[in-house]
């Protein structure tokens, strides 16, 4: 008899067409972000980043994985307009907050996804209401959707989502200064101001590497 080698082609196939599916995706993403943001995004950006969460949602079983692909994909449409524009629009947050907490109570975890959306958004809007500047209304809107999917990933995955999006804003923050220092330097312009980096995309990557994390 010959012996029969058994690899991993479904996961892996699984992957590839996920991957395939979300760059597609993205094309229909980027005409949206254009169209809520009047700015085009980076070509290709919002491709990659589809295709390179739908190959994520796969560590995922169906049929978590296919709402694991639309949650990556939901957020890469608020980062790119949030980053393209400084602004997040309701369409975007309020309608991808109801569609999360609404497919979460499909899925039988509603108490864990209201629960999740109401305590994030209770300390965004706090932390709004005492420093607008820095925390934006749609940052508030945001973390409803987000804080859905965190509250059904788990607790812990919950924390991460609270406590790692400033780390992230952040450092982002600090290299983007740096840098600009460093170019007005070498141009030998005079160094002034600050620099403003959106918090959305912060928390939509910690969000996401916290339901990942989950499992």
């Amino acid at each position: 008899m010959i012996p029969t080698v058994v690899t991993p082609a479904i996961p892996f196939l699984g992957a590839v067409v996920m991957a395939l599916i979300g760059a597609v995706v993205g094309v229909s993403v980027r005409t949206l972000t254009t169209r809520l943001s009047g700015a085009e995004p980076w070509r290709g950006a919002c491709e990659i980043a589809c295709a390179t969460g739908g190959a994520l949602a796969t560590a995922a079983t169906w049929p978590a994985a296919a709402a694991l692909a639309l949650l990556m994909w939901w957020c890469v449409s608020c980062s790119g307009v949030d980053l393209l524009v400084r602004r997040l629009p309701n369409v975007l947050t309020l309608g991808g907050g109801l569609a999360v907490v609404t497919i979460g109570a499909c899925a039988g975890h509603g108490r864990a996804a209201v629960v999740g959306a109401a305590l994030l958004t209770g300390v965004m809007l706090t932390a709004h209401l005492l420093s607008p500047r820095s925390l934006g209304a749609g940052d508030v809107k945001l973390a409803i959707g987000l804080g859905a999917a965190a509250g059904v990933a788990g607790a812990q995955a919950w924390m991460i989502a609270l406590l790692l999006p400033p780390l992230l804003t952040a450092v982002v923050g600090s290299v983007v200064l740096l840098y600009r220092r460093l170019g007005r330097v070498s141009s030998g312009e005079r160094s002034s101001g600050s620099t403003v980096v959106p918090h959305g995309p912060s928390m939509c990557v910690a969000t996401m590497l916290a339901v990942l994390s989950a499992g």
